[in-house]
């Protein structure tokens, strides 16, 4: 049914990995002073951490031969969220507070999507960009275009805003989650019913149907992950910056998209894998990090 080897890695993320070495030598080459600290491979990783937790929702959903355009403002309305929620200038709750309404707003956003394209059988790429001007609207009311600040009141929940920050061995705490969610998605894609009716669905939906797959459920479900991821993505950022940015994860779908298809997986839907995507999001990351510190100033 179109479904490819139930690998973790093969020849596709070799390439990649040669490539985003020949690209790291050529920042190293153009910037030593950068490039030869570990400060850049860190930096690199902690900016490509956001970009890969939501390239492992996006695989789920390329994979299922679907697209998703609302990760971007899912993820920044996670922000204004939590802003409104945690901020003491707004209704100054709690942090797992702030955090649960998140969680039930990516739950919903994928519920919503789903339900479009799955029963109401909207064009993914409508029922979607739909969602993302949905979001922006939204995100634009409840900041007022302003940034939502909360630094202050950060201290006092360090178990939450500890995420965001550097710990004893120099890297940011982001790229721990990061692997955690890139090896428990790897599995559950590869080794998994979860991967091999999503392949199934995603290679030829109606030889799925015929085997007793429930498709709506599947293809539904991956728009669910996708959102969960994209909030996911959006309380990292938050936990770093500490603040809400009317403009966070703004074109951040794109980079996904982008993600998953420089890691392999096939926009026609029937192949891809979690680890070639995070590949991509750190190549992308890495392709942004030399245009910008590859000629020092």
């Amino acid at each position: 049914m179109g479904r490819e080897a139930p690998l973790l890695f093969g020849g596709w993320e070799v390439g990649l990995l040669v490539i985003m070495g020949i690209l790291y030598a050529g920042g190293l080459y153009l910037n030593p002073a950068f490039f030869g600290s570990t400060d850049a491979l860190f930096s690199v990783l902690r900016d490509a951490s956001r970009y890969g937790v939501l390239a492992i929702g996006m695989t789920f959903v390329i994979v299922n031969k679907e697209l998703d355009l609302s990760v971007g403002s899912t993820f920044g309305l996670t922000a204004a969220i939590f802003g409104t929620v945690f901020a003491p200038t707004y209704f100054d709750m709690g942090v797992w507070t702030a955090v649960g309404w998140c969680l039930v707003m990516g739950l919903t956003i994928g519920l919503i999507n789903g339900f479009m394209v799955t029963v109401l059988e909207v064009p993914a790429f409508i029922a979607t960009l739909t969602m993302l001007f949905i979001g922006r609207g939204i995100i634009l009311g409840l900041t007022g275009g302003k940034n939502i600040a909360f630094e202050i009141k950060a201290a006092d929940y360090p178990a939450f805003f500890r995420l965001g920050e550097i710990n004893a061995l120099g890297f940011n705490n982001q790229i721990i989650l990061f692997i955690v969610i890139a090896a428990i998605a790897a599995v559950a894609l590869a080794y998994t019913a979860i991967g091999w009716t999503t392949y199934s669905v995603g290679g030829n939906e109606q030889a799925a149907r015929y085997a007793g797959i429930n498709t709506r459920f599947v293809r539904m479900r991956s728009y669910v992950l996708s959102s969960l991821c994209a909030v996911t993505a959006g309380l990292m950022s938050v936990a770093q910056n500490k603040d809400a940015d009317p403009l966070a994860g703004f074109g951040l779908e794109l980079i996904a998209i982008s993600s998953v298809i420089v890691g392999g997986a096939a926009i026609f839907g029937g192949r891809g894998r979690i680890l070639g995507s995070c590949l991509g999001a750190i190549l992308i990351g890495l392709i942004d990090k030399v245009l910008r510190e590859g000629i020092p100033t």
